[in-house]
């Protein structure tokens, strides 16, 4: 069997969306040369039962990999990726929905432009319903220039990419919560090309109830720690960096191991000075004001908490 496209599908506490997933599957025009990498964790027997049904009835386009206990999503991801048989893999979370041509459409661009990786619009969905009926906010790339790539999260939660760039850019950091799929895009930006595919590739769903939206979230954190490592010095919120110094941002953590970032980015301390020479002409201006807003914004907070107690000394209350 010729499988091009593998899905990387890690899967924990999907269940309300996981009947939908299957029932979408067989619509890809690729369907007959994809195969979804599931690696689920601590499923119930409810959910196991769907998948292996779903595999009697379409052998072969389901790797289903039971995980328990519990992994973080990074370790998950990787999983995935190790298991693929696909020339291309793409992120593909239980809980989005991807247009019919969505596969193909990638693949296309990579193979018709000369890339490494390929990404493109998607709607922002509130609900979880079918793709032929979702309605949300569209996001567009083809304003954005290159040079963000390796500074953004551009390439989005459809993102598309050989397989064998990860023995240059290696893989998902597993000590990253919410932030795992942005460094990763990062260091496929420093390594291949990015192209853009035609087309609507689907729709991401934001119930804020995600590892990047839900109240407590570490989002913050990792893209700190994400900033810090690749030098995007404009965009760091500096009351976040004392807490993302306690992690290990000169290593990608695979597999347990710790791999220093050099081994993954080419030329890392150049870009590194480069863009701290840059960020010198026009960052210190910024960190001053935060440093001042800051000032100002503890000023009020202490004027609003002694006010009262003010009032009533001068009342005699």
């Amino acid at each position: 069997m010729n499988i091009i496209v593998s899905t990387i599908t890690p899967c924990f506490r999907m269940k309300p969306y996981l009947k939908l997933f299957l029932d979408e599957l067989p619509k890809q025009t690729m369907f007959e040369q994809m195969e979804v990498v599931l690696d689920h964790n601590d499923p119930d027997q409810e959910e196991i039962a769907w998948v292996k049904a779903f595999q009697e009835k379409y052998p072969n386009r389901i790797k289903h990999i039971i995980t328990s206990p519990v992994v973080p999503i990074g370790t998950s991801m990787n999983t995935c990726i190790k298991e693929a048989s696909g020339k291309y893999v793409t992120i593909w979370n239980v809980d989005d929905l991807r247009t019919p041509n969505s596969l193909e459409l990638q693949v296309k661009a990579i193979e018709e432009k000369g890339g490494d990786i390929s990404f493109g619009d998607y709607e922002i969905v509130r609900r979880f319903v079918s793709a032929g009926t979702l309605r949300g906010s569209l996001v567009q790339h083809s304003h954005i220039p290159p040079s963000e790539f390796t500074r953004s999260m551009i390439f989005g939660p459809f993102v598309m990419f050989k397989k064998e760039l990860c023995k240059k850019a290696g893989m998902f950091d597993e000590q990253l919560v919410s932030g795992a799929d942005f460094d990763l895009c990062v260091r496929l930006a420093f390594n291949g090309k990015a192209v853009m595919a035609d087309g609507l590739l689907g729709f991401y769903l934001n119930e804020g109830k995600g590892a990047s939206t839900r109240p407590g979230s570490k989002q913050k954190l990792d893209r700190t720690i994400i900033e810090l490592r690749y030098g995007i010095f404009d965009k760091i919120d500096y009351e976040i960096v004392a807490d993302a110094s306690t992690h290990h941002i000169h290593h990608v953590v695979i597999d347990g191991v710790y791999h220093l970032i050099e081994e993954f980015v080419p030329k890392y301390r150049e870009v590194i000075k480069e863009r701290l020479s840059q960020w010198k002409k026009v960052g210190i201006k910024k960190f001053i004001f935060q440093k001042v807003f800051m000032i100002e914004k503890l000023k009020a907070k202490v004027k609003n908490l002694i006010r009262p107690l003010y009032n009533r000394l001068r009342s005699g209350k």
